[in-house]
């Protein structure tokens, strides 16, 4: 038995059915606006000249926020410390990413600030693993490289 009716009309109160009845509409126009022609574009290419005279210098920006980076590795018992290549006046803020060195293995690593000062951080690296109603921290292997950069604070 054929059933009468386009599937607008099967889905009352569905959202869908508003979706399927504007595009039952939209099918059906014949102003989509698709039919108007349009002038073609000739694309010429520009003459080549000399350039012009230098214009005036813009104003001065702000000044730069100085700063160091570097890729530490960990030692033994999981941490890393990084001497900055300069000193800076007070502790940096500091951005340290550690590399996970197996990405489709069970545990992630995370990384932890533990010390930051003028003239050096340090930082340790966790392996965790999930486990039902508690996790398991402990600390990385030798080898996991860290990504690190330290800013000059703002004033």
């Amino acid at each position: 038995m054929a059933m009468r009716g386009s599937p607008r009309h099967r889905v009352q109160g569905n959202p869908l059915g508003g979706i399927l009845r504007n595009l039952e509409r939209q099918a059906r126009s014949t102003t989509t606006g698709t039919a108007r022609s349009r002038t073609p574009t000739v694309r010429v290419p520009p003459a080549e000249a000399e350039p012009g005279p230098r214009g005036l210098p813009g104003p001065p920006g702000r000044p730069g926020i100085a700063g160091d980076a570097t890729v530490v590795v960990t030692g033994k018992d999981g941490r890393a410390r990084w001497q900055y290549s300069e000193s800076f006046a007070v502790a940096p803020v500091i951005t340290a990413v550690a590399v996970d060195p197996d990405p489709g293995g069970e545990q992630t690593v995370t990384v932890a600030l533990e010390e930051v000062e003028a003239a050096y951080a340090v930082v340790r690296v966790w392996r965790t693993r999930p486990r039902r109603g508690q996790g398991v921290a402990l600390p990385a292997d030798a080898g996991v490289s860290v990504h690190m950069a330290a800013m000059r604070r703002p004033q």
